[in-house]
């Protein structure tokens, strides 16, 4: 009973009775409906028309809409005027001009029913005997009266009002259905489709000053009335905003029209929620589950507005607040149920049991992922998947004696292993996966298997973060069919560097440890330094001086890379104009890895950031492709490339003659640059065929009409065979080692102010 009572069925259902008990829900309806109704506006007859005795606002206060003289030469224009009904709110003053009430009674007499005299009282207000007495004046005696009382929610917006108010005096009728014969218990709820704003309104002065043509009352329904917002009879009105009072009474009256309106509360669309989500529960298929529910939210969404305009009212607030508070509570329940009970299929303990005793500083925690488990299970009927599972753990405790296996349910398996020596383990391992050639045999259906193992021997940490470490690395190991990998002290290091590595990179972009080193650059054309490569410098407070290599291996791996590339074009533009006053034209490279050459946005961020920064020349630019025939997308490469050319940037080829780089770039890139290794430039002073194919290179570069730079050059002699072979460009530690940006301004400024000069960006 007490878990029953914890079910999320039926806590849903307790949240939502405690709700409509304290009436916290109204704010559900509040919302839907105010939506609703402001997507459905129409425009309102001309058959109404508002007659305002303030001119919309309290200035006017102290003319017609307090004095009861020309409220009556008011009522005798309309009258006059042809109007077939007119609604006038009774004054809220009387005897300041008994001339005035004289004439106003006059005109009431000869109105007849022709006149209805309306009573306000504030929203929610029960109106009684006091109610209707509280206006000082006091019509003639048969005068026809209605009252005008709305039920209004939490935010003053008008819902609903009943049909007829009975006090100790009489009875009288709403407005709205002042000529209706509804019984006294039924309520009139507005038509709130009407747009407010398309009500005409005629101010009194222009009645009074005779600026009215004659007609413009004729066969309507007129309300004398105040219209300004600041009266105390102001009204919320869904889908706009606050409106006077007798503009809901129209909405009223015009609901009324569409027939008598049944409320059938909040009961129905509540049981049809948690009808459906009952049944829903016994669904397996995800899929189907998700389809259920977003037919189960579109009819709730839809099915309350479409009833209201077929006169039927329901209630929203209830079974909204159930679809919302139960798929919470579903998933508590279910998370609830994963961690305390044991593994649902199989009846092995999970993994999370393995954690409650601890674990054991002697023991190793060994992890297997069982290869295609998914596939597996598919094949077989569902009741034989704990069979499955229970000869896999089996096999995996062949000679443990009594040893325990934790399942997690999805193709991995834990267990606890006494600490020995790796080679003794993977010798162990070794006869496991030998146990595992052979099929497994459930029930008549033959299925191969394949195992790998994942090994954790950090006895100082925590025993969930020792098994999570084993299960990474077992799935790793299943990634790279390998027999097993261990998680070591080494390994838990850099898994805590990496998995950080995304905040720290933003850390280091923002505070400086992370920043551009510049190294000089030799124009052989000119004799002088004609530029640099500025080399990306990482130096954490804690880790010290990161090898780029290493750096820019995990800002890949984290996904990091392209923040980066965009970091350091955005400072290479920055720096333009401070190299280019000292050595313009001065060009920068930003080289761009393999994981964005071939990316969609590519081309568009980069154009932002032009824009941005507002770039003049994009051929001070120059972007390093390196390894462009790894990527996934060879051609999307080729377009972003061929856009940025178009766009007015120079491509050079990084590092020809390595790796993947090949005479297929020269033949796919329409490079301006190719970059020679270092390691094919030290050995040209001693090895006669790499300088040969140094020199072929050079020619051919010089052939296609680019450019050739050497890096690596650390003597005079290379320098000096470089010059000989027409080389365009060196760079190396002979030339001068990275230096900071400012540093690079002060020896360009001091050497070679006003010689073109050129700056490579190399990450």
């Amino acid at each position: 009973m007490r878990s029953y009572l914890k079910s999320p069925l039926v806590m849903t259902l307790i949240i939502v009775l405690l709700g409509v008990l304290t009436q916290s829900l109204q704010a559900f309806d509040h919302v839907y409906w105010n939506v609703w109704f402001k997507n459905r506006v129409q425009s309102a007859p001309t058959s109404t028309v508002l007659l305002s005795l303030d001119n919309g606002n309290l200035a006017a206060a102290s003319s017609a809409s307090s004095s009861t003289g020309l409220q009556a030469k008011l009522v005798e224009f309309v009258r006059n005027d042809g109007a077939k009904q007119v609604y006038l709110d009774s004054p809220r003053s009387a005897n300041l001009d008994p001339a005035g009430d004289a004439a106003l009674n006059t005109e009431l007499k000869k109105a007849g029913k022709q006149v209805l005299l309306v009573k306000r009282s504030k929203p929610n207000a029960e109106f009684n005997n006091s109610a209707v007495i509280t206006d000082k004046f006091v019509p003639p005696p048969g005068t026809p009266i209605a009252v005008s009382n709305w039920s209004v929610n939490f935010l003053g917006f008008a819902e609903h009002a009943q049909a007829r108010v009975r006090t100790e005096i009489a009875e009288y009728p709403s407005v709205s259905a002042a000529d209706s014969r509804l019984p006294a218990s039924a309520n009139i709820y507005p038509d709130f489709r009407f747009d407010p704003d398309s009500v005409p309104v005629v101010a009194a002065s222009d009645v009074l000053a005779g600026r009215l043509r004659p007609g413009t009352f004729t066969g309507k329904r007129v309300f004398i009335t105040n219209t300004s917002l600041h009266q105390d009879t102001v009204l919320g009105y869904f889908g706009h905003r606050d409106v006077p009072a007798a503009l809901v009474d129209i909405a009223g009256y015009h609901g009324l029209r569409m027939g008598h309106p049944s409320d059938v509360g909040w009961l129905p669309l509540l049981a049809l929620v948690l009808v459906t989500i009952f049944a829903t529960r016994r669904v397996r298929n995800w899929k189907a589950r998700a389809v259920v529910y977003c037919a189960l939210a579109a009819v709730s969404l839809a099915l309350p507005g479409v009833l209201r305009e077929a006169n039927v009212i329901i209630s929203v607030g209830p079974a909204y607040c159930a679809f919302l508070a139960y798929a919470p509570l579903r998933s508590s329940h279910k998370w609830r149920n994963r961690v305390q009970q044991t593994s649902s299929a199989s009846g092995l303990p999970n993994i999370s049991a393995m954690t409650d005793g601890g674990i054991p500083p002697t023991k190793d925690v060994i992890a297997v992922s069982i290869n295609q488990y998914e596939q597996i299970l598919a094949s077989l009927p569902r009741e034989l998947h704990g069979d499955c599972a229970r000869q896999i753990a089996r096999r995996l405790s062949f000679g443990g004696g009594d040893r325990a296996v934790f399942d997690n349910d999805n193709g991995l398996f834990v267990w606890l292993e006494d600490s020995q020596t790796l080679d003794s383990l993977v010798e162990h391992l070794e006869g496991l996966r030998a146990l595992f050639s052979s099929p497994l045999v459930i029930s008549g259906h033959v299925l191969d298997t394949n195992v790998h193992f994942g090994i954790d021997r950090n006895v100082q940490a925590k025993p969930m973060s020792r098994i999570k470490s084993a299960i990474a690395s077992a799935q790793e190991a299943q990634g790279k069919g390998k027999l097993y990998e261990e998680f070591g002290e080494q390994r838990l290091a850099e898994s805590s560097w990496e998995l950080s590595l995304h905040a720290r990179i933003d850390e280091g972009l923002r505070n400086g440890d992370i920043w551009l080193a510049l190294q000089p650059q030799y124009d052989f054309r000119t004799n002088r330094l004609s530029g640099a490569e500025a080399l990306i410098r990482w130096n954490d407070p804690k880790r010290g001086v990161i090898p780029p290599d290493a750096f820019i291996l995990q800002a890949e791996r984290a996904g990091r890379i392209e923040a980066i590339t965009y970091w350091v074009l955005e400072k290479s533009i920055a720096m333009l104009a401070d190299f280019n006053a000292v050595a313009g034209p001065f060009q920068i490279s930003v080289n761009l890895s393999a994981r964005m050459v071939d990316h969609p946005a590519l081309v568009q961020r980069v154009a932002d950031i032009v824009r941005e920064t507002r770039l003049e020349d994009c051929g001070l630019i120059t972007f390093e492709v390196t390894e462009t025939f790894s990527m996934t997308n060879r051609e999307q490469a080729k377009r972003n490339l061929a856009s940025l050319r178009a766009m007015g940037f120079r491509l050079s080829i990084d590092d020809f003659g390595t790796g993947q780089a090949s005479l297929a770039y020269l033949a796919e890139i329409p490079s301006d640059e190719v970059k020679l290794d270092r390691r094919f430039i030290q050995a040209i002073t001693t090895d006669e065929r790499e300088r040969l194919i140094v020199e072929s290179v050079i020619g051919l570069a010089h052939a296609l009409g680019q450019e050739v730079v050497a890096e690596g050059i650390e003597d005079i002699v290379t320098l000096g065979v470089l010059r000989d072979l027409q080389c365009d460009l060196a760079q190396g530690y002979h030339i001068g080692r990275p230096m900071r940006p400012e540093d690079l301004l002060d020896l360009l400024d001091t050497s070679q102010a006003g010689t073109p000069g050129r700056l490579a960006v190399n990450l």
